[in-house]
């Protein structure tokens, strides 16, 4: 069976005008402030009923709570309306001690007497329920229960009461275990805004995407205990060495790894401003703590994890450990940071360099763990433009001298030969290894995302030949692919945050016998992979982007396209508040705002369609006829 993984949106087309210094803005009046799934409390009920068998019977009290009356043999299952997370508490009355047992569901398709699945099996059953003892079963008066820490559950929508003797249950609730550093969990700074009428879909697509993310800052004392319990589960292992880390998934794996960092980084820092830096800092921290002495390897996983009790290695996912300790310097700023951590970074460049091979300048695949997709090995045209990525990167951080020129003098060795190598001219897409008849999504993708494809031609040559492999759901744009995991995808998805993958069929079946056993009850609903599009709709829609660490260089190219006409967004950095906004007028003309710290300079690029002339802050641009775009350069 195929299966899309998801992981990043699109970019499309607009122009621009003027410049502001302003300071954060508040959410709880925008008109963004509806698309925010993130509870007002740390302790939720559910919004509704999702089904009931047998002899339940439901009362709405004055006061606004839920008195549940089950029989024997019953069972209530309560939907609390988004993703949630944590430990579950209420007052239970029964003669027996154990009346109940618990069944937790992301999936509405998977709501049932038995929970999702945290460990793959061909049962589907591996959680199965959890059966609760209360302290003291009275008929009389009721008792109070809370889910202890191993039962910490963390991702869940759906919650099924099953009755295993007659029960009154009511005060049903979860304490929000997720971003346990946010005080108020509605408190993001970063936000995004389409004014169009027809962009809601763009407004809920970046909303769910954030959330996703939050709810993927764990604490570190939250991680899946190994070997696994069967039946059941356990979530008291530590994660990571600081807390709270950003982990891969709300309900599993519950673990760093750098794959998925690499996506979920930039959109925590984006989103969540602090809060959000201080989880991928921790989780670099754990990185960086497990790094191997010898080599400088990064570690493939976090130590919540089969793998790295395994020991298993990753040359992927060691570079994007490395990108993600690039991408923090930028969102952070912060130099004392990189100061600190520099010797151990430039090991891990150094663990690159070393195998670059010396006739063709790439590194050959070894160590090929990965997510788990086919063909690894060799030259692979994944593993080198996440190389070529990081090591300019990384390059501009070392400052002047011999480490700067070395890495970016093999950097660039590795776009030429990436050209020379790798490109098929015929297909006009970028093989997966210099013999391979493969053209594989993630490389031409990579190819694309930094900028290793050398001319317009090869760049439209490659999108065009990604698009071939798309089907009726995915992933032609973020209306398509996203827009069906919110929408047309209802009855199996959670509609406030974003799957890890499905099947090509638009099923849960991710991976089917790829280390999943086909258990669609274990694919994760709540994955921040899969929020690509929250980081594109800023740097690729809106056009705004970081380009120095914290900020010192940014850049606007805003490309709406015809379809959109008015986007905004912003985010702080460890710099402080940068916010974009771009307003097409019906008469055509384009008015850009631009806010950013004291300090910094930016450079606004105007395309193809921005004719005659513009006015920032009462300086007036010209596009001469000779040109094709306008660039202007801003010192705030």
């Amino acid at each position: 069976m195929e299966f899309i993984r998801v992981s990043r949106g699109v970019l499309v087309l607009a122009l621009s005008f003027l410049v502001a210094n302003a300071s954060l803005v508040t959410a709880s009046d925008e008109p963004w402030s509806k698309y925010i799934h993130s509870p007002a409390s740390r302790n939720v009920s559910p919004v509704g009923v999702h089904s009931i068998e047998g002899n339940v019977s439901v009362r709405n009290c004055s006061s606004g709570r839920q008195v549940i009356r089950l029989q024997a043999g019953s069972r209530i299952s309560l939907d609390f309306g988004v993703e949630v997370g944590g430990h579950v508490s209420f007052n239970a009355k029964s003669a027996s001690s154990s009346p109940l047992s618990l069944a937790y569901a992301e999936s509405p398709y998977f709501v049932r007497e038995i929970s999702d699945d945290t460990g793959a099996t061909p049962g589907m059953d591996w959680d199965s329920a959890y059966n609760i003892t209360l302290d003291d079963g009275h008929a009389e008066r009721a008792v109070w229960y809370h889910t202890p820490s191993e039962r910490f559950r963390g991702g869940f929508r759906f919650l099924t009461l099953n009755a295993l003797e007659d029960v009154v249950v009511f005060n049903v609730t979860c304490e929000i275990g997720f971003a346990p550093n946010m005080a108020d969990l509605r408190s993001g700074t970063g936000y995004f805004y389409a004014g169009d009428a027809d962009a809601d879909i763009l407004n809920r697509i970046w909303y769910a995407g954030a959330y996703t993310i939050q709810t993927n800052i764990a604490p570190a004392d939250t991680g899946r205990w190994l070997p696994q319990v069967r039946p059941g589960w356990a979530y008291n292992a530590t994660l990571s060495v600081a807390s709270p880390a950003l982990v891969d998934g709300a309900k599993r794996d519950r673990a760093i790894w750098p794959g998925d960092l690499g996506i979920q980084g930039p959109i925590a820092m984006m989103a969540y401003g602090a809060p959000g830096r201080e989880s991928v800092r921790n989780s670099l921290a754990t990185l960086l703590h497990y790094q191997n002495a010898t080599t400088g390897m990064l570690p493939f996983a976090g130590p919540a994890t089969g793998s790295f009790r395994s020991g298993a290695r990753s040359d992927t996912y060691h570079t994007w450990a490395l990108i993600s300790m690039y991408d923090y310097a930028v969102w952070s700023g912060d130099e004392a940071w990189v100061a600190e951590h520099w010797a151990s970074i430039a090991r891990g460049v150094e663990y690159v360099t070393a195998r670059l091979d010396a006739e063709t300048g790439l590194q050959e695949q070894v160590n090929e763990n990965d997510w788990a997709r086919r063909y690894t090995g060799g030259f692979n045209s994944a593993l080198n433009a996440l190389n070529y990525h990081a090591l300019a990167s990384l390059a501009t951080l070392a400052g002047p001298g011999e480490q700067a020129r070395s890495w970016g003098q093999a950097a660039a060795r590795i776009k030429r030969q990436y050209n020379a190598l790798l490109w098929d001219g015929a297909t006009g897409m970028y093989r997966d290894n210099p013999e391979s008849g493969l053209h594989a999504q993630d490389g031409n993708s990579l190819a694309l995302l930094y900028g290793l494809a050398e001319t317009g031609a090869q760049r439209a040559a490659v999108s065009e030949g990604l698009e071939r492999n798309w089907n009726g759901i995915g992933p032609r744009l973020l209306r398509r692919l996203w827009g069906y995991l919110l929408d047309e995808g209802s009855g199996l998805f959670t509609g406030s945050t974003f799957v890890e993958g499905l099947a090509a069929n638009g099923s849960l079946y991710y991976r089917s016998e790829r280390s999943y056993k086909y258990d669609a009850a274990y694919t994760s609903l709540a994955h921040g992979w899969s929020s690509g599009p929250t980081t594109a709709l800023v740097t690729g829609v809106l056009g705004l982007r970081l380009e120095e660490i914290g900020g010192r260089r940014w850049s606007l190219r805003p490309q709406l396209g015809e379809q959109l006409k008015s986007v905004q967004a912003g985010f702080e950095t460890g710099l402080g508040w940068f916010e974009g906004k771009v307003t097409v007028g019906e008469d055509g003309d384009v008015e850009v705002e631009v806010t950013a710290p004291k300090g910094t300079k930016g450079r606004i690029v105007f395309p193809d369609a921005a004719k005659g002339r513009v006015r920032v802050n009462g300086r007036e641009f010209r596009r001469q006829p000779e040109e094709t775009v306008l660039v202007m350069d801003l010192e705030m």
